[in-house]
């Protein structure tokens, strides 16, 4: 190899990038036009230059995909789980909603015999034969109104024995299917003064409602 291709092939990688002093550049390009051989070298610093931008590029490409792809499995995690967290949150509102809803509170006459009281319990038996009854008297109304006013027992404190406004009744335990069979029974059972129950009612604000409640007494 000639000094002058030695010295050419040591100034390429400057030439390449630009960075020669003015002198230099023209010695290389005039070298460059009589070489064929440093031609030949200098042709394949710009392919192999070519060829690592193209493959730099390309792991970028790549690169960018794979964070893309982190940020949307993230993304798609977080709503996984946020989803989960909703149909999670449906199932236990609706789970209560519906036991709830299998429940119907009786409230009886002052004045219900014990005969009225015997054929509710049968009646309701002929439609659920494995209903369950809890019977509260008007004293045991009156200590759940004012468990529940507690911090207010004295705004109750007048009240007990003939003086107590609130009716006994019945809670029956049952299926939702037979809810509305007894719900309509209201106005043939005599001593009933009326039913209640919250099959109608629209399941978030029935939980909102409970909730308010307990917040309230809480």
């Amino acid at each position: 190899m000639k000094k002058e291709c030695e010295i050419v092939q040591d100034l390429l990688f400057g030439y390449q990038d630009g960075t020669l002093h003015k002198a230099s550049e023209e010695l290389v390009e005039k070298h460059l036009k009589e070489c064929e051989e440093c031609k030949k070298v200098f042709a394949e610093m710009i392919k192999d230059k070519e060829d690592k931008s193209k493959q730099k590029q390309e792991i970028d490409y790549l690169k960018n995909v794979k964070r893309k792809m982190s940020k949307k499995n993230k993304l798609i995690v977080i709503i996984g789980i946020f989803l989960f967290i909703i149909i999670l949150f449906n199932i236990g509102i609706f789970a209560y909603y519906y036991h709830e809803a299998g429940k119907v509170e009786i409230y009886l006459d002052d004045d219900i015999t014990e005969e009225q009281l015997d054929e509710i319990r049968n009646t309701i038996l002929g439609i659920d034969n494995n209903a369950k009854f809890e019977y509260y008297s008007k004293e045991d109304a009156l200590n759940q109104m004012k468990e529940k006013f507690k911090d207010n027992g004295d705004l109750l404190s007048g009240y007990g024995g003939e003086n107590n406004p609130l009716n006994a009744y019945i809670v029956v335990d049952t299926s939702i299917e037979n809810v509305r069979r007894i719900v309509n029974l209201e106005e043939s059972l005599h001593g009933v003064k009326k039913i209640i129950n919250v099959l109608d009612t629209n399941p978030y604000l029935f939980i909102f409602s409970k909730a308010m409640i307990e917040i309230q007494n809480n």
